[in-house]
């Protein structure tokens, strides 16, 4: 009788090792899978498909011009060689006549009568002087003129990447020349003072390009 309970015990004890090693076995499996599918998915995350790669690596054209600017959150319309699209309201443009160069563009009306032209063009001269990317010109009526960028993209992913820096570079040169204009008509307005032995306090709020 004793013997059979030593032996049902050593049994009993066999069988719970046995299945404490599969429990364990089959949680070891389960982990080692659960990081396999978690690394899988990291990997797709870092490495686009190779479909996917080679399309983003292709020259640069009108509809990949376009795609960019939608993947970045904006609407393109396209007429051409020419892509336009608004950032909160404000009118851009893609030059793409002249490929892998575009051109970035922000466009503006001029009136004549609202601004000093001859310190609006001295101040768009000196900006695009002193800064490298953006320049500002006049149409030869001068009632329009624009900020640019020239640069080189030769595939989807490089200009989708400096898509926004362009804007911010269109912004600063916009910006700067603001601010060369105003301190200019400042100067101007201080000199004519000074000439003459009086002049009535006229307030003159800053006009912004915009």
């Amino acid at each position: 009788m004793e013997i059979v309970t030593v032996i049902s015990i050593m049994t009993a004890v066999a069988l719970g090792i046995l299945l404490w090693n599969r429990q364990t076995a089959i949680r070891k499996l389960q982990e080692d899978l659960k990081w396999q599918r978690d690394a899988n998915m990291q990997l797709l995350k870092q490495e686009p498909a190779k479909n996917e790669e080679h399309a983003c690596m292709e020259p640069l054209n009108v509809e990949k011009i376009a795609e960019a600017i939608r993947t970045e959150g904006f609407i393109p319309e396209t007429e051409g060689n020419w892509v336009s699209f608004k950032v909160q309201g404000e009118g851009y443009y893609v030059d793409a006549n002249r490929l892998p160069l575009i051109f970035v563009i922000k466009g503006y009306g001029v009136d004549p009568n609202e601004w000093e032209m001859d310190l609006l063009r001295e101040a768009a001269h000196q900006m695009s002087d002193e800064l490298v990317m953006v320049k500002a010109t006049f149409s030869d009526d001068g009632k329009d003129m624009r900020f640019f960028i020239a640069a080189r993209d030769r595939n989807y992913e490089s200009f989708r990447s400096n898509l926004t820096s362009y804007l911010g570079i269109l912004e600063d040169g916009q910006r700067v020349m603001n601010e060369k204009y105003h301190k200019m008509v400042d100067e101007k307005r201080e000199a004519a003072l000074a000439a003459k032995p009086y002049a009535p306090q006229v307030k003159q709020e800053n006009k912004v390009l915009s």
